[in-house]
């Protein structure tokens, strides 16, 4: 009898260490704050990113294309072993820029290959991903918003209506189980069948990040956040991007207490001194994300290819403020 329970005891130690498939946060203990960044790509990427932040991050993002081909899915593997090897969690944002893919393409199945292929690649990985699915999608300088710059309509194949179905599609197929099951909650939601010959995907530990502008880019009100939100079942967490050059805070604050959204964990996808110095911002953000207790992740941009701009190694005085507030035993490195 004793010996049972001691082996119950047991498994139920291991299934709360192990991360659950399909949704799931994956945050940090409570009252901690994941420290993020971006910046690099090489091998040294993570650890470069620790010596100017002062603190190992926890989880390290990159920017990576919505596209199938064999060399594009090997670059995302070695993105991965990159920052497994360091010690860190990993973060993709996946865009369709440049790639002519629509939102209404996407939830016609037309990036299953790239889904599929991504839902397998997350799985061999094991580890905790998190992915920032189109962010910034009311941003009109991504091509897969509803509007450009100049608050143009692009057209019905990239309408909000497409983005949310594209978005609950990437979303289905990439948490994975069994694909009769997924066909069906497809249908129902007015989708075709997930293209594969698989009668089951993977489950891999997967946490989706839904991010875009505070208020939009043009700021105009059918640009709104809330017209591109998918529904709160397909979103672990919700979050935006902060830069130095906007330092009003009430944008912010309206966003992240937002009713659609105000009790999913948040996150600073993106968050950075943008051109000139500016430790003020550096004292700002983190005042913030003091006092606004649901801020689970922040990630520091540097932008991917460490443009002069964005790096925290031509802002000293950013730097050694930013490395002031991580010596905090609230972010975790």
């Amino acid at each position: 009898m004793r010996a049972s329970l001691f082996l119950i005891l047991v498994a139920a130690c291991f299934a709360a260490l192990t991360p659950t498939a399909g949704a799931a946060v994956h945050g940090p203990p409570p009252g901690k704050v994941f420290h993020s960044g971006l910046g690099g790509y090489g091998a040294g990427a993570v650890g470069e990113f620790a010596r100017q932040s002062g603190k190992h991050p926890a989880v390290y993002q990159y920017f990576v294309s919505w596209k199938s081909g064999t060399r594009d899915l090997n670059f995302i593997r070695g993105l991965l072993a990159n920052t497994r090897r360091a010690g860190s969690r990993t973060a993709l944002a996946v865009t369709t820029n440049g790639t002519g893919l629509s939102p209404a393409a996407i939830a016609r199945g037309e990036g299953d290959r790239f889904l599929v292929a991504l839902n397998r690649i997350l799985a061999e990985h094991r580890e905790p991903t998190y992915l920032r699915l189109l962010s910034e999608m009311n941003n009109g300088a991504n091509s897969y918003s509803a509007y450009d710059l100049r608050g143009h309509a692009r057209g019905p194949a990239f309408s909000t209506a497409q983005f949310k179905r594209a978005w609950r599609r990437a979303v289905l197929v990439l948490r994975g189980g069994d694909v009769v099951a997924l066909d069906a909650r497809l249908a129902r939601l007015g989708m075709p069948r997930v293209d594969t010959q698989s009668a089951t995907l993977p489950q891999p530990p997967v946490s989706f990040q839904w991010v875009p502008l505070s208020y939009g880019n043009p700021e105009i009100a059918r640009n709104h956040p809330r017209h591109w939100w998918p529904g709160s079942a397909y979103v672990d967490w919700v979050g935006t991007t902060w830069y130095s050059p906007f330092l009003a805070v009430g944008a912010f604050k309206s966003f992240y207490s937002y009713r659609l959204w105000r009790r999913k964990p948040f996150v600073f996808a993106e968050y950075g001194v943008w051109g000139a110095e500016s430790p003020r911002f550096i004292s700002l953000f983190f005042s913030f994300v003091k006092s606004h207790r649901r801020v689970r992740m922040v990630s520091y941009y540097q932008s991917g290819l460490l443009k002069p701009q964005f790096r925290l190694s031509t802002h000293p005085r950013s730097r050694a403020a930013l490395r002031r507030r991580l010596r905090s035993s609230r972010f975790v490195g």
